[in-house]
């Protein structure tokens, strides 16, 4: 057996941009992860909310790590997201599960939270729910 979350937190590691965002894992299982986000002034638009991008980033990333935790090595193929209320808060959180999982795809939701801590209490709210499609990569194709 091995440790997906550790797994997980490797890869993550590896990503330049995953980096760059502040990206941390925060629970890997088979067919589910949990991501987050500390926000940055920088990841805010003109309104003071969280900007979509932000959100689409964190759903498509979810999406990916939890199709990985089934089927290996894979990428993105379709993601649609639907943005349910603006974001604001101090962590942005993925929370991504498989839902169908095929021998070349993988189809996955993910729901998008944003996260205060008021009075030290944490607290979320709902977002943004996308629904994607992940392929496997075919290691012996170039």
């Amino acid at each position: 057996m091995y440790d997906l979350l550790a797994l997980g937190k490797k890869s993550l590691s590896q990503q330049p941009f995953s980096c760059f965002m502040g990206t941390e894992f925060e629970s890997a299982e088979s067919g589910e992860v949990v991501l987050s986000l500390p926000i940055k002034d920088e990841y805010k638009q003109n309104f003071g909310a969280i900007h979509g991008g932000v959100i689409s980033y964190m759903a498509d990333i979810g999406l990916a790590y939890a199709a990985a935790s089934e089927v290996g090595d894979c990428v993105t193929s379709e993601l649609k997201v639907n943005y349910i209320r603006p974001a604001v808060g101090d962590t942005v959180v993925a929370r991504a599960k498989a839902i169908s999982v095929g021998s070349r795809q993988v189809v996955c939701e993910c729901k998008v939270f944003t996260r205060e801590y008021p009075e030290g209490h944490a607290t979320e709210t709902l977002v943004a729910v996308a629904l994607g499609t992940v392929n496997r990569l075919d290691s012996s194709r170039k």
